[in-house]
């Protein structure tokens, strides 16, 4: 489950924490405890990503993000289209919260374990965020504003650019690889699925995984560690899951990634696939990421051109 203490882990941003759920539903209530409930993540802006539930005109997926209220019949949405494996596909949503951001369940009849699976992206505001919000800047925060006319551009509509297209224009990607392991998942401690690490001047992104969902008994479970991250993406029950659907995130790592699998009862010929980008590193990244200060930049104006949001 992704809470607050998730989301403090995050730091390398943009960051696409992935989840899944499997829940009771009690006729005429929500699920218990909520599937996404966060609430103290200022100054971070969240956003819920593509959710993928099971086809249900009995369940309403229920979704709350500071002012935005939305109910809709499960029924409606994709689900499972004819999927060779049972999978449940993702549907689009894209939900900013500033201040809290809510995802659950609700049901007229008694459900139980009702699969869904969804992204959080977790992201710092630049100023050209807060602009198109309407939100105070800081002194400094004008400061960059005013020197590099931004608040001009945001009033054009040409800023803050989407997080596709900003990941497009700073992510120099040297290769892009899926990988698939076939494997026997065993009881506590489980295995290391695989461990990968950058070359000299590169780090890492997981893009996508994805598993077979196993049994609601093996009840096989996903950690990705991400440098000194133990735990980062933690315990992720597969069930939800299939080969048939990608489970998208975008975990950056600048030492190593590592995805082990646990399950309550041994599980043999279990397959898992997982997507890496190998990417340069570069300026650009190395002051998003808080690697340097502003004096190590070679150019002067690089640091708040970032935190301003034009590059």
């Amino acid at each position: 489950m992704i809470t607050e203490a998730t989301v403090r882990m995050t730091h390398l941003y943009p960051e696409l924490v992935p989840d899944t759920a499997e829940v009771n539903i009690a006729a005429g209530y929500e699920a218990v405890p909520p599937i996404l409930d966060l609430r103290r993540f200022s100054p971070l802006f969240l956003q819920l990503k593509d959710i993928a539930v099971e086809r249900d005109d009995q369940v309403e997926v229920r979704i709350a993000a500071d002012k935005t209220r939305a109910a809709i019949v499960a029924g409606s949405l994709t689900g499972i289209p004819n999927a060779v494996l049972g999978g449940i596909a993702p549907n689009r949503f894209g939900v900013l919260g500033r201040e809290s951001l809510y995802y659950n369940l609700f049901s007229t009849a008694l459900k139980a374990n009702f699969r869904s699976y969804f992204g959080l992206w977790v992201y710092k505001p630049t100023v050209a965020h807060k602009l198109k919000m309407g939100m105070t800047l800081t002194n400094e925060e004008r400061r960059i504003s005013e020197e590099l006319g931004i608040k001009n551009t945001v009033e054009k509509g040409l800023l803050p650019l989407p997080l596709s297209l900003q990941i497009e224009r700073e992510y120099q990607i040297i290769d892009e690889v899926t990988y698939g392991r076939i494997l026997t998942v065993p009881t506590i401690p489980g295995v290391t699925v695989d461990t990968i690490h950058p070359r000299i001047d590169e780090f890492l992104v997981l893009t996508k995984v994805a598993t077979d969902p196993g049994t609601i008994a093996e009840d096989v479970r996903l950690t990705v560690d991400r440098d000194d991250d133990a735990n980062y993406v933690s315990l992720i029950d597969t069930y939800p899951l299939s080969l048939d659907f990608d489970l998208d995130c975008f975990i950056p790592a600048l030492t190593e990634i590592r995805l082990s699998l646990v399950a309550a009862i041994a599980t043999a010929n279990f397959n898992i696939r997982y997507t890496f980008l190998r990417c340069k590193m570069n300026n650009i990244l190395r002051a998003r990421f808080g690697l340097v200060s502003q004096d190590e930049l070679p150019e002067p104006t690089l640091y708040d051109k970032v935190k301003g949001g034009i590059l």
